[in-house]
């Protein structure tokens, strides 16, 4: 080779070199940092907005724990992929394997019109892109100056140890490497296996971008179905019209209700709990007519009837409800209460469901009124409770304003909310028609909003052979499993107040979870903002549930409940409580003499102006434990 070919192919080398070294990210180009669970990370989003250099996580046995990390590059990266080593225990050296956690790259919907909210309720105002869907594959291309960030699930096993556990996330960016801090605290307790709420997203059965499958594809529909069970939904829908009806009305009529029955089969062999039948009526007008009737589908009234012998032999008694017609007006009262009775005659082990939109329906066995119409009508329908029936809330395309939905420019907080909701009225299930229901491509604005608010026909996605989760539907279950820890909180105190007989006769299991939850949301629809008051609350309820297991144990109850607002005029507040036997007990420094064999203290305590807070604390075999409970204070 000549002097001259040397030279240049030298120059070639360096060339390419130079031009390697420019499209390989290094160590320094790509920050890594960690973000809250309810957080949506727009891709203007830098370090420190907000950001730690630690994953901090909390859960307790049996629960899916969210967390969430976020890389930014000053430069183009072609393929970025997330791992995680096994989480080991800091004390025992015990692990939760890499296998039980889940990374899942968030992609972004681009939006060109926002839902009809106050601007101060939305995450980001159009045009933007809004972060919901999860990528199907493990490695995704990231633009240069743009945040993307990764969704983290844990799965804490059934057995783990409780305690603190460490471990660390890796991302590779075409070569680079970076790293960031995991720590996994487990408590002391389970979320029971047991839902504790009803739970339901209509659906459309396979659904968009399942164009491939049948509706009698079983193999898909245990899929979906386990999906949506670790998600926490107990029910799902579909047609009466899957029962084969033939024959005609002088001949008889024949059923062949095998598609349903395998449906049912499936769907409970995955831990489904009900399924909803639509539906055995009909409108006569439209909607809103103030001449319109509700009458009854015949056929489906039949199809009805023979499905209830079908119940009967396969000991499936509660596991089924229908709907007469969706969303039922005031006009309708009358002819509505009518089809009731005549579903309850001809399927007496099919309970009716309804979405309404009145309060008076008849003997429906489950009212499911709009949120904000529960808000308003709440009286009436606290006694349909009363009276037997089950009582949920629904959204959809409403409520707007500042009700708490799901929209996809909304919070994830207010996703997360509604389920505090649940426990603060003590409800019994939610429902949202919406969740697939694309009008087009899914992983646009179009596919997920069409003539709706943003997001409101879908909260999943469609992967290859499977359901794909969202930010939005993480949160979802990250508030049922919020309720269950309220109303873990709640059987505990019922335990030791059935424990421990007459001496806790003042002791209400609901008041302190109620206390708790008040933090979050004191109604319908006041509630807090602030994601760190939602997860410190959670912290907080979690640490009470590990303190009732641990000695010294203290229970405080006071009259009035911690929070309320206290005029002046005396400020008496009388506080009760349960200690060991022959603790020590003070309440705001002063010994307490007048306790019982049994642990059982009780104290009359003035407010005095700028004391807004009781202390009571005990101390027992060298061990001390405190409780405050903290008022408002008003002239």
């Amino acid at each position: 080779m000549s002097i001259g070919r040397r030279l240049a192919w030298i120059s070639l080398l360096v060339t390419s070199w130079s031009a390697m070294a420019q499209a390989t990210p290094s160590v320094s180009d790509v920050n890594l940092w960690a973000a809250d669970a309810l957080a949506k990370v727009l891709r203007s989003a830098k370090p420190g907005e907000p950001g730690t250099n630690t994953l901090k996580l909390s859960g307790a046995r049996r629960e899916i724990v969210s967390g969430q990390a976020v890389i930014r590059s000053s430069r183009e990266i072609n393929a970025a992929q997330a791992t995680i080593s096994d989480l080991r225990h800091r004390a025992s050296g015990t692990t939760i394997p890499a296998q039980a956690v889940r990374l899942q790259w968030v992609r972004y919907i681009d939006i060109t019109r926002n839902s009809d909210l106050p601007p101060d309720e939305l995450v980001a105002r159009a045009p933007a892109s809004i972060p919901d869907p999860f990528w199907e594959a493990p490695a995704i291309p990231v633009k240069a100056e743009q945040a993307q960030p990764l969704w983290i699930e844990v799965l804490v096993p059934e057995n783990a140890e409780a305690g603190d556990y460490d471990g660390r996330l890796s991302v590779k960016a075409d070569g680079a490497s970076v790293e960031l801090p995991v720590a996994l605290h487990v408590w002391d307790f389970e979320v029971p296996k047991e839902r504790h709420l009803s739970v339901v997203n209509w659906w459309q059965f396979p659904g968009g971008g399942f164009e491939g499958h049948g509706p009698d594809d079983w193999d898909l529909l245990r899929r979906f179905a386990s999906f949506l069970v670790e998600h926490r939904q107990t029910d799902l829908a579909t047609e009466i019209s899957r029962i084969k009806e033939s024959g005609d009305a002088q001949n008889g009529y024949t059923y062949d209700a095998s598609r349903l029955e395998r449906y049912a089969e499936v769907a409970f062999e995955a831990g489904i709990r009900q399924i909803h039948l639509h539906s055995v009526g009909r409108r006569t007008a439209d909607i809103l007519d103030p001449n319109c009737r509700v009458e009854p589908d015949e056929a489906n009234l039949r199809r009805l009837a023979a499905w209830d012998k079908v119940i009967q032999r396969r000991g499936w008694q509660r596991r089924f409800v229908t709907s007469v017609v969706d969303e039922p007006f005031i006009y309708y009262e009358d002819s509505y209460q009518a089809v009731v009775d005549r579903v309850h005659a001809v399927a007496p082990n099919v309970r009716c469901l309804e979405a309404v939109e009145a309060e008076y329906l008849g003997k429906l066995d489950v009212y499911v009124p709009k949120l904000s119409h529960l808000s308003l009508w709440y009286p009436r329908f606290d006694q349909v409770r009363r009276d037997g029936a089950e009582l949920w809330f629904y959204v959809c395309c409403h409520p707007l304003g500042r009700y708490p939905n799901r929209f996809l420019d909304q919070s994830l907080l207010k996703a997360r909310v509604l389920f505090w909701i649940q426990y603060l009225y003590r409800l019994d299930g939610y429902l949202h028609w919406g969740l697939n229901y694309y009008a087009g491509d899914p992983y646009t604005q179009e596919g997920i909003s069409k003539d709706l608010p943003l997001g409101d026909r879908a909260i999943v996605y469609p992967g290859k052979d499977r359901l794909l989760g969202s930010l939005r539907f993480s949160a979802q279950r990250d508030g049922l499993q919020d309720f269950e820890y309220l109303r873990a909180l709640e059987e505990r105190l019922r335990e030791i107040k059935q424990g421990t007989g007459e001496d806790a006769f003042w002791l209400d299991p609901r008041q302190r979870p109620l206390e708790l939850c008040r933090r979050v949301i004191w109604s319908f629809h006041d509630y807090t903002r602030d994601p760190h008051v939602l997860l410190d609350t959670r912290q907080a309820i979690a640490e009470e549930i590990e303190a009732l297991r641990t000695d010294p144990r203290l229970i405080v109850q006071t009259s009035p409940p911690e929070g309320t607002v206290v005029p002046a005029g005396p400020r008496a507040v009388n506080v009760r409580g349960l200690a060991p036997p022959g603790a020590k007990v003070t309440v705001n420094g002063d010994a307490v003499a007048n306790t019982r064999p049994s642990g059982y203290v009780c104290r009359a305590i003035f407010l005095r102006d700028h004391q807004s807070t009781i202390t009571v604390t005990i101390e027992h075999d060298g061990h001390k434990a405190t409780a405050t409970r903290t008022f408002q204070l008003a002239d």
